[in-house]
């Protein structure tokens, strides 16, 4: 398959999450009624929980970059693309920037295909690592639920059953964490991980991006 299809394919998938979840949640976050007791828990929180996340998205691309010359195969994602993710200095523009490669790599399971070669090496290895995320993280939520005064027993037994989730399904999950976790708690609200799916659907993507 040709990797402007596979770029298109991919854009078309994010920009669903953006649509539904993103609309959902900027609902929700509008909406709330943030108490003032939670101001000194959520900064500490929110940086525990895209520490972890960010972690995820590093390991896996890393993985994938080490993995791909050995592959020579035309159907997985060119190293430039990984080339200009190192080129980005600001926080949130590098990570929105692995996440969307992040997804690119797993495009084939979002689109219920037979995954590529590259995909198949790394799948295994990523789903390690974010069943690990999930386990930590609960240690943070459960932490700032007590602290807070609030309940959330659906997402506590959410994270508990992802952390030991063997399906490939684990992936799409944590792709929609951050919004799935500001629909429940819209307080935590994580860096905008969509930004360059964002940029891309809108004309306003830049160098090897704009190609997309």
């Amino acid at each position: 398959m040709a990797r402007s299809e596979r770029g298109s394919r991919l854009l078309i998938g994010i920009t669903c999450w953006v649509l539904f979840y993103g609309l959902i949640c900027l609902a929700l976050a509008d909406s709330a009624q943030i108490p003032e007791r939670y101001a000194a828990l959520t900064g500490p929180t929110v940086q525990a929980v895209e520490r972890l996340f960010n972690q995820v998205l590093y390991s896996t691309i890393e993985d994938a970059r080490q993995r791909l010359p050995h592959l020579n195969a035309s159907e997985t994602i060119d190293r430039q693309y990984f080339e200009e993710l190192d080129l980005i200095a600001g926080n949130e523009d590098y990570y929105s920037t692995a996440y969307y490669i992040f997804a690119w790599i797993n495009s084939d399971l979002m689109s219920h295909k037979t995954p590529d070669k590259l995909l198949v090496e790394v799948l295994p290895v990523e789903k390690i690592a974010i069943r690990n995320f999930f386990g930590k993280v609960k240690i943070h939520l459960t932490k700032y639920l007590r602290q807070s005064r609030q309940e959330r027993p659906q997402l506590v037994a959410n994270i508990t059953r992802w952390s030991a989730e063997t399906e490939d399904s684990l992936i799409m999950t944590y792709l929609e964490f951050p919004q799935n976790l500001q629909g429940q708690l819209p307080e935590i609200h994580l860096m905008d991980y969509t930004k360059l799916a964002q940029a891309l659907m809108q004309g306003l993507s830049r160098g090897i991006w704009s190609t997309l």
